[in-house]
């Protein structure tokens, strides 16, 4: 894997990549950064040329002058695809990058080949509202007041025990040192995320061929829900990764990389 960055207007962004052949993007949720995808990039750099961008604001990318929206992430990500050459790919994203995915799908859908999202996506554009009401009341984890005993790290760990409840301790720390590293940023994809998605069902709208991944302990997984897959997305598909929540790439890294492959290569 090689990393390297490229001057857009809005600032650098920072990418890991590595492969050749067709272009395959992977899209980190928030407030992670491509790390999250270290260990399944090896597996798909076999088959095709992968690159993971640091969302602007997160991991080693710039911090843009001002909040971005939905609008704005989607932007720089097909303005980083024209600096690297890239006519077209396979668009993959975890939670905030699924919905990052889907926004350049309907921006530029002449550039995506295929779309691969996590469950979060089926989930309605109600029910995202209310759940961006209940963060006015439980803060994010990088919005816990610091105090100098330090109890706020306990309140975060205990947090990402929550996203990822049968994994490690081992597992958990990294998207966890990554998720305490974004404190020092003015704000993270969280909350663009959420009001783009509470405005429509996207996803309703895609058009190219679908792939919804649904990590069984996830917070918005529902089996039920993921089987309606077909039925609500044109050329939509599902799969189920067990053993996992919302931190499934680091804790089933494998699983990911069969389930891209098998629809990727399709």
């Amino acid at each position: 894997m090689k990393k390297g960055y490229v001057d857009l207007p809005e600032g650098q962004v920072h990418y890991i990549s590595a492969g050749q052949g067709p272009a395959l993007l992977l899209f980190h949720q928030a407030p992670m950064s491509a790390e999250e995808w270290t260990d399944i990039i090896p597996v798909l750099s076999a088959h095709f040329t992968v690159i993971a961008p640091d969302m602007m604001g997160h991991g080693n990318s710039d911090t843009p002058d001002h909040e971005y929206e939905m609008a704005d992430y989607a932007a720089t990500v097909l303005r980083l695809m024209d600096a690297l050459g890239v006519e077209d790919a396979v668009v993959c994203g975890n939670h905030s990058g699924g919905a990052l995915a889907t926004a350049i799908t309907l921006a530029a859908p002449e550039r995506v080949r295929k779309l691969i999202v996590s469950c979060e996506m089926l989930i309605s554009a109600e029910q995202i509202s209310t759940f961006l009401d209940g963060l006015k009341s439980k803060p994010l984890s990088r919005e816990l007041p610091m105090d100098e005993p330090g109890q706020f790290l306990v309140d975060a760990w205990e947090r990402y025990k929550a996203l990822a409840p049968t994994a490690d301790a081992d597992t958990r720390f990294l998207p966890f040192v990554i998720g305490q590293k974004s404190r020092l940023r003015p704000y993270d994809a969280h909350f663009a995320v959420l009001r783009w998605m509470s405005e429509a069902e996207w996803i309703a709208q895609v058009e190219c061929p679908t792939l919804v991944v649904g990590a069984e302990h996830d917070l918005f997984f529902n089996q039920a829900l993921m089987e309606t897959t077909p039925s609500r997305v044109p050329q939509g598909t599902f799969e189920v990764i067990r053993d996992a929540g919302a931190l499934s790439t680091f804790e089933q890294p494998a699983a990911w990389s069969d389930a891209i492959l098998r629809f990727a290569l399709d």
